[in-house]
């Protein structure tokens, strides 16, 4: 961020979350600088590797963190406590009748903007996505798409980027952002905390590329002529996010790597088992991974000093 490449160092190898991905990611490192507190992947993947990991394999089925979720599965988990603290967060700060139209960039299935649109009904919800799971869901929401930034041609009073920002290879989005914010604007953001607690007992650091901490951002929002207008800390502690990472972890490698049904036997099975008792044995194994998350992942608060996450609002200078 801050441009001075001799107070870079070694922070880390770089730990995949799934072997296979090696494909797309290589063999990179991570670096940090001293100066801005800003730590990046190099060598960065190509961006044509990247666009298809996210088009096409990010959400794929049976993969971590998503374990590609139901349309009933989705619905039933928009109002989580992790949705309904952001909810109680931005419209703490952000008064909504004054803004008509929200971006929701990387939005996923977009439940925050699609929240906000069942509390307040006259606002116009925009996404930018590409994944091709998720933008079924998202037309299904009433969003209007965008599947890539450039072809952008309004502005919107509030653009979201929850976990979004960590998987671009730079910050040069920035620029983009402010250009198409209205003159008093703001952007909601939320990305992993990345200090020493968050590299020190992480079980993987894949598909992230660029890691912030507090520090970095002010740097960020000094370099494109923006202002933080609050800043927090949030979710779970770090020891219980870096324990979630290992159990979802090991339910993939367990699933994949013992192959409790060979690929015949399960054609098999296909062939005998009607639809719905395949899919209902899918839906328990959901359950259970979701029951294994919420053992751990029980609770998502604010600024107790150990939270894996930060968040906030930045508007123009």
């Amino acid at each position: 961020i801050c441009e001075k490449n001799d107070n870079l160092e070694l922070n880390s190898e770089y730990k995949l979350e799934i072997e296979s991905d090696k494909k797309f990611f290589k063999n990179p490192k991570i670096y940090r600088c001293k100066n801005c507190d800003f730590s990046f992947v190099h060598p960065l993947p190509n961006n044509q590797d990247l666009d298809f990991f996210y088009r096409n394999i990010y959400r794929a089925e049976n993969r971590p963190p998503f374990w590609r979720q139901s349309i009933e599965q989705i619905e039933s988990s928009l109002y989580s406590d992790k949705n309904l603290n952001y909810l109680l967060y931005i419209t703490t700060f952000i008064k909504f009748n004054n803004i008509s139209s929200i971006l929701d960039f990387g939005s996923g299935y977009g439940d925050l903007a699609f929240l906000l649109k069942k509390k307040f009904p006259h606002l116009e919800i925009y996404s930018c996505e590409d994944d091709k799971y998720c933008k079924s869901i998202l037309e299904k929401r009433g969003y209007k798409n965008y599947e890539n930034l450039d072809n952008i041609d309004k502005k919107f009073d509030l653009i979201i980027t929850l976990h979004s920002l960590e998987h671009l290879p730079n910050v040069k989005i920035f620029k983009k952002f402010k250009e198409i914010l209205t003159t008093d604007g703001t952007i909601f953001f939320e990305v992993p905390n990345c200090t020493k607690d968050y590299f020190n007992g992480r079980a993987y650091d894949s598909p992230h590329l660029l890691f912030f901490t507090k520090k970095s951002f002010d740097k960020l929002s000094e370099l494109y002529g923006l202002k933080i207008v609050n800043f927090t800390e949030s979710s779970y502690s770090f020891n219980e996010d870096h324990k979630f990472q290992r159990i979802s972890q090991n339910a993939y490698l367990q699933i994949n790597s013992k192959k409790l049904l060979s690929t015949k036997f399960k054609f098999i099975l296909r062939k005998i088992l009607p639809k719905f008792l395949i899919n209902f044995f899918k839906n328990i194994l959901n359950i259970f991974f979701k029951n294994k998350q919420s053992m751990i992942l029980n609770s998502f608060y604010n600024n107790s000093g150990d939270n894996c996450y930060i968040r906030g609002l930045i508007k123009k200078n």
